[in-house]
C-alpha cells in the first residue's frame, strides 16, 4: 500500500527534490549562476502549471514519492531525466531536442468493453496491426527521444499481456511505466508479474462510485467488479493505484466527487485523475462540454485535494483541462504524445489527425509537425 506524506515530512522530500534539480541544473550549465537561475524557472513554470504555490503532499510508493501520475517518482533515473528535460525547457532548449515528459502508447486494438467514450473507438479490433517486433522497433525509438516516462494503454493492454510484460522489462530501466486499464481480467497473477516485470503503477479507470452506473457506462455487468479486483490486486503487490474518471455533465457535483472522493479512500488509491469527455472516437459530434460551475466545482477539488486543511488520506487529484485551461494544451509535442494502436502519431488522445507513424518515420520529424501545427484549443461552455 503506498503512504501520503505531508507536513514538516512532505517539506523535507519538497527541498530534496528542489536540490535534486537544483544540482541537475548547475551540472547541465557547469555554472552555478546559471543553474539556480535554471532552478527558479522550474519552479515558476511548474507553479504556473500547477496553480498551486508549492506541493504539500506525496505518495509514497516503495522508496520513492510521487505528486502526480505522470511524472517519474523521485529519486530515480527517470526523474532525474525528468529534471534534465526541465532545466532545458525553462530556459530555453535553443534547438536541443527535449525528451518527452510521458508518451501514451496504445500497443493493442483489442478489448471487452465497448465503452461510450472511447477514443479509439473507429480503431478496435480482434486483430492487431502492429507485431510485438513493430511495438519494439517504436519503443526503442521513444527511449532513444529521451522518455522518462509511459502510459501503456490500448484497447485493453492486458489483451495482449505476453507482449506487454516484455514491453514493461524493457522500458523500466530508464522510465517508469504505467498502463492505463478497464481492470478486467487484472488478477492477483496477473499484478504479480506485471510488478515483477518492473511495472510502476495502473490507471485503472472508474467512471462513477455506483456499481450500476459504472457498469451501465461501460456496457458490461463485471466491470465495477474487475476495477475493484484490479485495485485490490495492484496495492497488493505494491504498484501505485490511480482511478482515472471520465467527468460527464451527467456525473459532476458535490454529491458524487464527494461519494467518489470517499470510495478511493476506502480502496487505498493513490491519485484520481480527472478527464473531461472530448468529442472524439464514440463522442464524436455531442455535446460534451461542461458548464462553467461544473469546472469550477472540478478546479475547486483539484486544489482543495493537495491543501493543508484536506484529510491527509485523501488521494491527490490530476486534472490536465485545469492546466490546459491555464497554460495552453502539454501535448502536440511539448511534453507528450500519443500513438495509436496502428502506430499513428498524434497530438494527444483527443486530437486525431496522424503527424506522422512511429513504426516507419522519424520521431523528430512528427514532432516538428505537431508544434507546428498545434493541439486542439480547449472549449468552454461559454465560448459556444
Amino acid at each position: 500500500m503506498s503512504e501520503f506524506i505531508t507536513g514538516y515530512r512532505a517539506e523535507i522530500v519538497r527541498l530534496r527534490l528542489l536540490t535534486q534539480i537544483a544540482l541537475t541544473a548547475v551540472s547541465y550549465y557547469k555554472d552555478p549562476v546559471r543553474g539556480l537561475k535554471a532552478l527558479a524557472g522550474v519552479r515558476a513554470k511548474r507553479q504556473s502549471f500547477q496553480g498551486l504555490p508549492k506541493i504539500r503532499k506525496y505518495v509514497k510508493s516503495g522508496k520513492r514519492y510521487f505528486f502526480s501520475d505522470n511524472i517519474p517518482g523521485f529519486p530515480s533515473l527517470a526523474f532525474s531525466n525528468f529534471a534534465r528535460s526541465e532545466v532545458i525547457r525553462a530556459s530555453g532548449s535553443n534547438g536541443i531536442q527535449i525528451p518527452f515528459s510521458t508518451v501514451f502508447f496504445s500497443i493493442t486494438a483489442k478489448c471487452h468493453l465497448r465503452c461510450p467514450h472511447c477514443y479509439e473507438w473507429e480503431n478496435l479490433s480482434p486483430d492487431e496491426y502492429l507485431s510485438y517486433d513493430d511495438l519494439l522497433v517504436i519503443l526503442n525509438k521513444l527511449k532513444e527521444y529521451g522518455t522518462c516516462h509511459f502510459s501503456l494503454s490500448g484497447g485493453e493492454p492486458l489483451e495482449r499481456l505476453d507482449d506487454l510484460l516484455l514491453l514493461v522489462a524493457l522500458a523500466c530501466r530508464e522510465a517508469d511505466v504505467w498502463i492505463n486499464t478497464s481492470g478486467y481480467g487484472l488478477t492477483r497473477e496477473v499484478a504479480h508479474s506485471l510488478k515483477k516485470a518492473g511495472l510502476t503503477g495502473a490507471e485503472i479507470s472508474l467512471d462513477h462510485w455506483n456499481e450500476e452506473e459504472h457498469n451501465n457506462f461501460r456496457r458490461h455487468p463485471e466491470s465495477f467488479f474487475w476495477v475493484g479486483e484490479a485495485v485490490k490486486n495492484c496495492n497488493q503487490e505494491g504498484i501505485l493505484t490511480t482511478l482515472s474518471l471520465c467527468a460527464t455533465g451527467k456525473f459532476v457535483s458535490s454529491y458524487n466527487l464527494d461519494k467518489y472522493m470517499e470510495l478511493a479512500k476506502s480502496w487505498g488509491i493513490a491519485v484520481i485523475r480527472i478527464l473531461e469527455p472530448r468529442e472524439t472516437g464514440r463522442y464524436k459530434g455531442k455535446d460534451l462540454i461542461l458548464r462553467p460551475e461544473q469546472t469550477a466545482l472540478l478546479e475547486q477539488y483539484y486544489l482543495a485535494a493537495s491543501s493543508p486543511g484536506k484529510p491527509r488520506d485523501y488521494p491527490v487529484i490530476t486534472y490536465p483541462a485545469y492546466h490546459s485551461r491555464k497554460t495552453g494544451c502539454a501535448g502536440g509535442g511539448q511534453r507528450y504524445i500519443y500513438i495509436d494502436p496502428k502506430g499513428d502519431i498524434h497530438a494527444c488522445p483527443f486530437c486525431r489527425r496522424p503527424a506522422g507513424n512511429a513504426l516507419t518515420d522519424r520521431i523528430e520529424d512528427a514532432v516538428a509537425v505537431l508544434k507546428a501545427r498545434g493541439c486542439q484549443k480547449y472549449r468552454r461552455y461559454s465560448d459556444l
